[in-house]
């Protein structure tokens, strides 16, 4: 019989809680990365077999749904060699084999938030208060990630595994997971600080510590190479200066910061192993705010969050040993827009739903004859079934980038602005129009605009 009181009752709540998450949302739109790069990927490996490089050219069920015109610029050269390890796209290529839909996809990440929200709840039991393991499971970025079939979670599933074997003592198993991660992907190389730390306190080396070392130097001898950053400070004052926005994410966004006030407490309940393992939450926030990070130097709106994610929970666990129930009023933004892009909350998600629900229309308007633009971002969505927006390729729209000419569109098209992807200010600046249509889920908006005029550009 379950009783609260058990000491598996967490995790068992936990386990329940992430599986009916997934399941209840398994027709949830791809967006993003996972549309535009892992599942694509996935297709390829399905296709050609299993490869250390699934990149260049673009799968078969990919360009059934392409024509010249309807081409997002992202797949006009293939798809990128980003270096990432192939597991996940291994993975989901076993359920794309059964069947080449969205829901597949969600049913390919059901086991590894599965293992991530039952490791988090052991690694709360290890640290301190028994509930706290489901704090990780009150932050939207999280709860968002298992819904985005992106590399990084499976690495969200290893890591409180990983910290579970260091405060068991279990350095074989440490090992295994350290060796793994890596291939998951590379950031699962930072496990090696708090292995380093328990060794340090134990005063005994032990050769496991250099697992995720090791993990990251087999991947880059069978690829050939790493993942290059995407971005790279300036020097130390662009570090500086982004340095406080990533912790703003990391511990004061979406009512982290209540977290912040229990922590004093949390950490006097700590058990032993407690501050090794709060240095994977400090590496984790300083590597991300060096590499890939770039909120305060104006090259990307849509920061990556995500990266922030396996740091971010395993601190929320730490901070939450005390007092489990301040992590709650974070599912207050569980689907609210952050100026920290779609990948900080359930925005993302449901900006893909505006999008379907946009669809039809869309369709009509092209059979009635119309000239439909849309962002790239949207396009790809739209040409896709197995990405959940549409049961059939949409065909016959125009597509609006980065580099379209904002005069483009003639008077009496229309232009269709999703709630996020390219910018349509240079649009808006050119062109004279008016509300056709809108679509809203939550938060998130897609307009449909008919253009009255072209404005005279000085």
């Amino acid at each position: 019989m379950f009783r609260l009181s058990s000491p598996r009752a967490p995790h068992l709540v936990a386990g329940l809680l992430a599986a009916t998450w997934v399941l209840a949302q398994l027709r949830a739109p791809l967006v993003e990365d996972a549309l535009f790069w892992w599942v694509p990927k996935a297709l390829l490996a399905l296709e050609t077999g299993p490869q250390m490089v699934l990149a260049h050219a673009l799968p078969e069920a990919v360009e059934a749904g392409l024509t010249p015109e309807t081409t997002p610029p992202q797949w006009a050269g293939g798809l990128p060699d980003y270096a990432h390890p192939p597991l996940w796209y291994g993975w989901l290529a076993l359920w794309l084999r059964a069947s080449r839909t969205v829901i597949a996809v969600h049913l390919a990440c059901l086991l590894p938030a599965v293992l991530a929200a039952v490791g988090f709840a052991e690694l709360g039991a290890r640290l301190g208060h028994r509930w706290s393991g489901l704090a990780a499971l009150c932050l939207p970025p999280v709860l968002a990630q298992m819904l985005r079939p992106e590399l990084d979670l499976p690495l969200l599933a290893v890591v409180p595994w990983a910290l579970v074997a260091l405060l068991r003592g279990d350095w074989r198993l440490f090992g295994v997971l350290g060796l793994l991660a890596p291939w998951l992907k590379e950031p699962g190389v930072l496990l090696v600080a708090p292995a380093v730390v328990f060794a340090l306190q134990e005063r005994r080396w032990r050769w496991p510590v250099l697992a995720p070392l090791a993990g990251l130097g087999l991947l880059a001898l069978a690829h050939g190479g790493l993942a290059r950053p995407e971005s790279l400070p300036a020097g130390a004052g662009a570090w500086l200066r982004d340095l406080p926005v990533a912790a703003r994410i990391f511990a004061l966004e979406q009512g982290r910061w209540l977290l912040l006030l229990g922590l004093p407490w949390a950490w006097r309940r700590l058990r032993p192993g407690g501050a090794a393992i709060g240095s994977l939450v400090v590496v984790w926030l300083v590597f991300f705010s060096l590499v890939g990070f770039f909120a305060t130097r104006g090259l990307d709106p849509h920061t990556h969050v995500r990266y922030f994610v396996p740091g971010m929970a395993v601190g929320a666990v730490i901070a939450a040993a005390r007092w489990p129930g301040l992590a709650l009023p974070g599912l207050l933004f569980l689907r609210a827009a952050s100026p920290f892009g779609p990948e900080a909350s359930c925005f993302g998600i449901d900006s893909g739903r505006a999008e379907r629900q946009a669809a039809p229309w869309i369709a009509e308007a092209l059979t009635a004859g119309e000239t439909v633009w849309v962002g790239s971002y949207q396009a790809a969505g739209l040409t896709q079934p197995w990405a959940g927006i549409t049961p059939e390729p949409l065909r016959g729209f125009s597509i609006y980038a980065v580099d379209t000419d904002p005069q483009a569109p003639a008077p009496g098209d229309i232009i269709v602005e999703a709630a996020y992807g390219e910018p349509i200010t240079p649009l808006e600046r050119a062109l004279v129009w008016d509300e056709a249509q809108r679509w809203q889920v939550g938060a998130a908006t897609v307009r449909a605009w008919r253009v009255r005029a072209r404005r005279e550009i000085p």
